[in-house]
């Protein structure tokens, strides 16, 4: 009598890899890669040299555990906190400004931000929500 399995653990696992891998296409789907990424605007220069020095901070508290290091490394992690969060503020009113502001008067960024907002697709996911009257359906039935 023939065995389903293989003497060789290599092709057994290739087989049990492929085989869950399709199994979860099947019952998941593939998600759609994002085309255009987006690289944070407040991202720059200052910002990845203050998270630089937090990372070295943490290293040098993680081999010495003295009360100093980690007094430094709290206070860098305030830096950092600060800078990031005064930064998100500025991108946000600089957002905030340019829809208000919009030359044209039609308000085009303003109208395509509301659009996707209002879209049931979402990283070509397709959200298919309930409606409130088939909720109340349900229940009554129950």
């Amino acid at each position: 009598m023939h065995s389903p399995c293989s003497l060789n653990i290599d092709i057994e696992w290739h087989t049990l890899k492929n085989t869950l891998q399709q199994a979860a296409n099947e019952a998941l789907g593939k998600r759609k890669k994002r085309r255009h990424k987006r690289l944070l605007i407040l991202w720059n220069e200052d910002i990845k040299n203050l998270i630089e020095n937090k990372k070295k901070a943490y290293l040098g508290y993680l081999t010495t555990r003295s009360e100093t290091d980690k007094i430094e490394y709290k206070r860098l992690v305030k830096i950092v906190k600060r800078e990031t969060r005064k930064i998100k503020r500025q991108c946000w009113e600089t957002f905030v400004s340019r829809i208000e502001h919009d030359l044209h008067g039609r308000q085009i960024n303003a109208y395509k931000i509301i659009r996707n907002l209002s879209r049931t697709e979402k990283d070509n996911l397709q959200l298919n929500p309930i409606v409130e009257h088939a909720w109340l359906d349900y229940y009554q039935k129950l």
